[in-house]
């Protein structure tokens, strides 16, 4: 695989980086001597030459800007933005609330939004970027008890397409599939609730039951995202951990499934343009 020029992934925007994926994510690309603007909403406690660690919060857009202002006036350039900001929430859909859901949404979705909304720009007048999405397993599968984490996974994987498509002409774009990984501290810090209602109580988390006779780890997992980026074609999806391997793998199965299943009844919805002017002839001469 052909390797690309160190220099157009030399200086990374690292979210998230006090802690768990990004605080990783920054140790490694330090010791690989990338320059890192290490952000998130606690300072980053990184010293190293080749740090700038700055508070960001990544709900308001006008901290995102300062930070990456910063950013860019401090190393010249910034060439890739790697989003892993987010909270989780562990709580049934009926019984989450309109503030639980809103604020979910609002750091793990607007976040990632906010952040590639305004390097952009900066992206298309270099010819030149790259944009690393933490989604999840989650960002294409599902679980119970997680329709506020899973809506907005889902979401942030739609949005990374969506800029994978449109900005191909000057920037790289990439979802990060990722298991769950004990290193990391979103299921230790998200809003958990025990349901309260008889028909949840026993609930499975997953639909795809697995042995969990495994742990996923994060050191090796984060040197595969820096692997990829250092390709000059990246992978569109990269997914990490068995888990997220086993539960994507199950939805793919439904897709597919589903898909083989409609095949027949969507072509039969649609109507040949020389289907329709024949209806259109027999219609003007009332036949």
């Amino acid at each position: 695989m052909k390797k690309i020029n160190k220099e157009k992934i030399k200086t990374w925007f690292v979210t998230g980086a006090s802690s768990g994926v990004g605080h990783e994510l920054c140790k490694q690309l330090l010791d690989r001597d990338y320059n890192v603007v290490a952000v998130s909403r606690r300072i980053p406690d990184f010293k190293h030459k080749n740090a700038l660690c700055l508070s960001c919060d990544v709900t308001d857009p006008e901290s995102v800007k300062e930070a990456i202002n910063k950013g860019i006036e401090h190393f010249k350039k910034i060439d890739v933005v790697s989003n892993n900001a987010g909270i989780s929430a562990n709580i049934t859909l009926e019984e989450e609330t309109l503030t639980g859901m809103k604020s979910v949404m609002e750091t793990n979705f607007f976040g990632t939004f906010n952040i590639i909304h305004s390097i952009l720009p900066h992206f298309r007048q270099n010819k030149n970027g790259t944009i690393i999405n933490n989604t999840s397993q989650s960002g294409i599968s599902c679980r119970a008890f997680g329709s506020a984490y899973v809506s907005s996974k889902h979401a942030i994987e739609g949005l990374t397409s969506v800029c994978w498509h449109e900005a191909k002409d000057f920037c790289r774009v990439m979802a990060v599939e990722l298991g769950y990984f004990s290193d990391t501290e979103i299921m230790k810090k998200a809003i958990s609730k025990k349901s309260s209602i008889g028909e949840y109580k026993s609930l499975d988390w997953f639909y795809k039951k697995y042995k969990k006779n495994f742990k996923n780890n994060l050191n090796r997992a984060i040197d595969y995202i820096i692997l990829e980026a250092e390709k000059e074609k990246m992978q569109r999806r990269l997914i990490l951990g068995k888990d997220a391997l086993i539960q994507i793998g199950s939805e793919i199965d439904w897709i597919k499934k589903d898909y083989k299943a409609s095949t027949a009844r969507a072509i039969s919805c649609s109507e040949t343009n020389e289907t329709n002017l024949f209806k259109k002839i027999l219609n003007k001469f009332k036949l």
